[in-house]
């Protein structure tokens, strides 16, 4: 039986891409703001506090744990809609789901820590599953290295849009004087339907947009069940996906620790608590990734993936030691060229950072090839199980590190300070403006020892990170363009002469 419908490169290219824009924008609210939900508005002794980074670390750690059995499950799908679409729109609903759980339910204490790990549970382990299955996805599309290429690269210029979305409109319209409703607790509620809306809006061009290859409809006969014990020695018996992943783990935690709350509460203590500054203070991020996204093809064919991670290398550590220097030499009284300085070496570190993980994206992909040229099998939905499983422990360890750091510096008093006056603006005891003016006093009283401290873990320790990674996969990684050509010529004629 033939495949009924004609496959369009092109049409699947730009449906797929389309797709991640709102995945990405979702997965902000969920990864790097529901930390900052917490601390701007649930009411939290210093136990309670330990306890949420408890569960957050632990359901994350357990959701990395579960994806290549995802991965399994999704290997072995065939229906008349594909391989993962079936998934993409389960794991979508539910994770939506799960998001209006937790951010609406009004509820704070050892509550609000249960429905935190009963929703963190449920919403780290569906999106997984859409995740898992969308990624998955992408090299089933095409084998083809530059259309693959170009797929990527358009993927990661959606991802970007999404991202930057996110980080320009949740902070902007949940802390301080733009906060819908005039307090956080209220903005939360709002932002997390709008990102649910915004998910699905997109996730229907991929459902309905795209097409999947013959090899993956109904038709194809079934790979046998695995068992778990099958599924990690398919996934750690690949060295090259093993060595890629370590690199994309330690990228991974570098870039969340730099990006993180840490640098939110940096911002707000050295500027003011006026939520706009974060989009603002990320903009030459977003400016980096941007361009790196337009030049991928570019650097990659003319350096070569070995190279092109060595340069992003380099440019993330450049602009983190120039936020870094500027950020102590210059006096907070001068906030102009304090802020300028910090979004030049934004940029710096957003073009390493996403020309690197783009890399690292392309690199994964082809250990499917090498997978098959050395056991006969594809594999794709186990083998991009492991992407989301290595983001996953990267959070999960980077929300280990973020929380040490507060609870050392003591901030999250000042945190439960802070969503008292957000919580009593919502019940219209205090007018935002007087809310928001006693916000900034608290954090102003923050000393410079500890906003030093800041400034030394969101640049120096994900500069330490980057190397590694560079290190480790300039020197264990060795699919380059010649040995992945070779691969696909012999792989061929294999199955030519079967």
């Amino acid at each position: 039986m033939k495949n009924p419908r004609t496959i369009d490169p092109k049409r699947n290219r730009w449906m797929y891409a389309i797709g991640t824009s709102g995945r990405d924008f979702f997965y902000q609210l969920y990864s790097g703001y529901l930390f900052a939900f917490i601390l701007c508005t649930k009411n939290l002794d210093s136990a309670q506090f330990a306890a949420v980074s408890i569960v957050m670390v632990g359901c994350r750690a357990f959701d990395a744990i579960i994806d290549p059995i995802i991965g399994r499950i999704i290997e072995n799908t065939r229906s008349r809609w594909g391989r993962f679409k079936p998934w993409i729109v389960i794991g979508g609903v539910l994770a939506a789901f799960a998001t209006m759980m937790i951010y609406t339910l009004p509820i704070d204490g050892w509550s609000f820590i249960l429905l935190l790990f009963i929703g963190n549970a449920l919403l780290s382990a569906t999106y997984s599953l859409n995740d898992i299955a969308y990624w998955g996805m992408l090299p089933a599309l095409t084998s083809k290295p530059e259309e693959r290429t170009k797929l990527t690269s358009l993927s990661q210029f959606f991802a970007s849009v999404g991202f930057a979305l996110a980080v320009l409109l949740i902070p902007t319209l949940t802390n301080g004087s733009k906060a819908i409703g005039g307090s956080a607790v209220t903005a939360y509620r709002i932002m997390a339907l709008l990102c649910c809306l915004a998910m699905w809006g997109t996730q229907l061009f991929t459902v309905f947009g795209t097409h999947e290859p013959p090899h993956t409809v109904l038709n194809a006969q079934k790979a046998p069940k695995l068992k778990l014990r099958d599924v990690i020695r398919i996934v750690f018996k690949n060295d090259q996906l093993l060595w890629s992943s370590a690199s994309t783990f330690l990228l991974g935690l570098a870039g969340i620790i730099s990006q993180s709350n840490l640098l939110m509460f940096y911002i707000y203590i050295r500027f003011g608590y006026e939520g706009s500054l974060i989009p603002l203070s990320s903009f030459g991020f977003a400016i980096g990734g941007w361009l790196a996204t337009a030049i991928m093809a570019k650097m990659h064919e003319k350096y070569g993936r070995q190279r092109t991670v060595a340069i992003s290398s380099l440019l993330f550590v450049a602009g983190n030691v120039f936020i870094l220097l500027t950020g102590l030499l210059i006096p907070s009284a001068m906030q102009m060229p304090l802020f300028f300085t910090f979004s030049l070496g934004q940029i710096l570190t957003g073009f390493g950072s996403n020309m690197f993980y783009m890399t690292m994206l392309v690199s994964i992909a082809n250990t499917v090839e090498y997978n098959e040229h050395h056991t006969g099998k594809r594999q794709e939905a186990l083998i991009f199980s492991v992407r989301p499983f290595v983001s996953q422990m990267s959070s999960a360890v980077s929300l280990a590190v973020v929380s040490a750091v507060f609870i050392v510096l003591g901030l999250n008093s000042v945190s439960t300070e802070m969503s008292t006056l957000e919580n009593q603006a919502a019940q219209n005891l205090l007018d935002a403006a007087t809310k928001n003016a006693q916000i900034t006093t608290l954090l102003s009283e923050v000393g410079m020892e500890k906003v030093r401290v800041l400034l030394i873990a969101i640049t120096l320790i994900p500069a330490a990170l980057v190397v590694t990674a560079c290190l480790i996969y300039r020197k264990k990684y060795f699919i380059n363009e010649e040995y992945y050509n070779k691969m696909r010529e012999e792989t061929l004629a294999r199955s030519t002469e079967e």
